[in-house]
């Protein structure tokens, strides 16, 4: 794990934003030889699948072929 003083920060941070990404190395900043912030690498989010996600999840309740008994007054 890398460590760097809050005062060295500006100078080096775009670097080592980009070397924390690369390497999947954690960096802590510290203040007063205290540890204040630990930077991690962000994990990539698996994507789902446009068509077909919820394949599984309905369930049919009831006949869906024959017509209903009372028509529908839609229309009028």
């Amino acid at each position: 794990m890398t460590q760097l003083t809050i005062n060295e920060l500006p100078k080096a941070l775009q670097k080592l934003l980009i070397e924390v990404e690369q390497t999947k190395i954690p960096l802590t900043i510290t203040h007063e030889g205290k540890p204040l912030v630990v930077i991690h690498p962000a994990k990539n989010r698996k994507l789902r699948p446009p068509f077909g996600f919820m394949k599984g999840q309905g369930e049919i309740l009831g006949d869906i072929i024959t017509p209903i008994e009372q028509p529908w007054n839609v229309l009028q």
